[in-house]
């Protein structure tokens, strides 16, 4: 899902036609529809894999996406085809560090939850 092309192919029934949020412009913010049961507007962020849902044709996808977040490409706000060399790198840097983060989090928290039900938790 790193290419805005990439990531617009995945908008199957996407809910939002005109405004803001066609699949276009949150294709271009770098989303992709997460087509699972979270429901058939949630997104998730190529970089920093923040999902949101609840979208309405006046919400601003940058915006939104800079709201309580630390995406390096959002904070960017401008598409991928006007990034520099440079500014691409650190996004695709940032990227594998958030995507390590998030493996060692589940990893994580499966861990916790056998401890849970083998009965060694520290609770």
């Amino acid at each position: 899902m790193v290419t805005e092309a990439n990531r617009l192919t995945t908008y199957k029934g996407w809910p939002i036609t005109a405004g803001n949020c066609t699949k276009e412009k949150m294709s271009s913010c770098g989303f992709y529809q997460c087509n699972d049961d979270s429901g058939d507007d949630c997104v998730r962020c190529f970089c920093c894999f923040k999902e949101l849902d609840g979208w309405q044709e006046s919400d601003d996808p940058w915006d939104e996406h800079k709201r309580n977040n630390n995406c390096y490409f959002a904070n960017l706000g401008k598409p991928e085809a006007t990034l520099t060399v440079r500014e691409w790198l650190i996004v695709m840097e940032e990227r594998q560090v958030n995507y390590v983060n998030k493996v060692y989090q589940h990893i994580n928290d499966l861990e916790q939850k056998d401890l849970k039900d083998l009965g060694l938790d520290k609770e």
